[in-house]
């Protein structure tokens, strides 16, 4: 078992040693589990880091440029308390991550991809929440500039980025719930 209440899962090689590894974000508990692999389909035992509340997405990339994977969560909080975050755990290519740090991702934030979305060679967030979706560009140091929001339909719950246009510009797609009924 990775965690309690894991809702999202992302691969990468954590600890440099050619492995795909798997880091999970555990609703439940606050936390993002890591199992190291072995090499053969099973996994160690996970190792748990803080996260922020009630994280619902993680993505897998190197967002400060060391080569080592970098963890980004979007923590959507409980419905009467939202927490409105993005955490961003940096790696120390050994397996382990530094605590997290979080930045404002609009409220509720469902789900986060890594994408560079104004070309400058730096990884850059974006989220869907429910309010929209926002980006957070990167400083190329794991840091991130605060937020900017763009209309996203009706309650957007998952995002995907790619260059649908063909421009060589990643763009966002974005899956709305739309509530029930």
């Amino acid at each position: 078992p990775a965690g309690a209440g894991s809702r999202s899962a992302a691969v990468a090689d954590f600890n440099g040693d050619g492995v795909a590894d798997l880091a999970t974000g555990n609703a439940y508990a606050d936390s993002v589990s890591v199992l190291l692999g072995n090499g053969d389909g099973t996994f160690r035992l996970p190792q748990t880091f803080a996260a922020g509340r009630v994280p619902w997405s993680v993505v897998a990339a190197d967002f400060n440029g060391d080569g080592a994977p970098d963890l980004a969560l979007a923590n959507a909080g409980s419905f009467n308390d939202p927490a409105n975050t993005v955490s961003v755990l940096l790696g120390n290519g050994d397996g382990t991550f530094q605590a997290p740090q979080s930045y404002v991702a609009g409220t509720r934030p469902q789900c986060v991809v890594a994408a560079d979305f104004n070309r400058d060679g730096i990884l850059d967030l974006a989220t869907a929440n429910s309010g929209g979706a926002a980006v957070l560009l990167g400083n190329g140091d794991g840091t991130f500039q605060a937020m900017r929001s763009f209309s996203a339909g009706s309650s957007p719950s998952a995002i995907a980025a790619a260059d649908f246009t063909g421009d060589g510009v990643p763009d966002l797609a974005v899956a709305n719930y739309g509530g029930f009924g």
